[in-house]
């Protein structure tokens, strides 16, 4: 069964007496495993796409089956709760708590699991959280604060947030925008490290490089698949 199958989705914005369509009719299977590179130019509906994929936006028509279950219908707090088990999110902007240490921030998914019925102890949520620091290479970084890591060792801190609840889908929009070169490239080491590790890894990127690196290749335009490569 694959992990995720788009029938005919559509996501339809209004402007006054404008309709945007951001994603026109568009369908997909996504199976467990993969890592997958979503590109295209400015405007192309790559984040929308993401967004409706990690069930933080939903579609206008069409169906979204996860898992081989229908999305479109379930309330916004059975949202919550798949998005806590199961999905992982890393964005460009890193969105991580000012004031908590990096240790503390990652730990956040798991308080938050607690109010889906999936309490974790104390000592647990502190052990998992060490280890996922230590999997993303700041076990000498726990204690510090966003604001004293670089900006790499930031998205790090959420590389791991995302990954200590074992997601089985990693999703990154645009996760080496904001980082130097060599930075960026240690995060997508990262990346393929996870993949090989059986994390299903779906990014987007306006960068063709680094969409190279992933193993397919989904180039988007004006809401269209308009390319489905997979690497020979």
């Amino acid at each position: 069964m694959a992990l995720i199958a788009l029938q005919s989705i559509s996501k339809i914005f209004t402007r006054g007496d404008e309709e945007i369509r951001a994603i026109d009719a568009l369908s997909l299977t996504i199976e467990p495993g993969e890592f997958i590179a979503i590109t295209g130019a400015s405007g192309s509906g790559k984040s929308t796409l993401l967004y409706i994929l990690g069930l933080l936006d939903t579609p206008s028509s069409g169906r979204y089956l996860l898992d081989g279950s229908p999305t479109e219908e379930i309330s916004d707090d059975r949202r919550a709760e798949l998005r806590n088990r199961f999905m992982g999110f890393v964005f460009q902007s890193f969105h991580l708590l000012p004031r908590a240490s990096a240790l503390r921030n990652v730990m956040m998914p798991l308080v938050y699991a607690g109010a889906y019925g999936a309490s974790v102890p104390d000592a647990e949520q502190r052990s998992r959280a060490e280890a996922a620091l230590a999997t993303v290479g700041l076990a000498d970084r726990m204690q510090h604060l966003p604001n004293e890591l670089s900006g790499g060792q930031r998205q790090r801190v959420a590389i791991a947030r995302a990954l200590v609840n074992s997601p089985k889908l990693l999703f990154a929009d645009e996760p080496t925008g904001n980082l130097d070169s060599r930075s960026g490239k240690d995060i997508l080491a990262l990346f393929e490290r996870l993949h090989s590790a059986g994390v299903t890894v779906i990014m987007v990127t306006h960068d063709p490089a680094i969409a190279q690196r992933a193993h397919r290749r989904l180039v988007l335009g004006d809401g269209k698949l308009l390319e489905d490569t997979r690497a020979a």
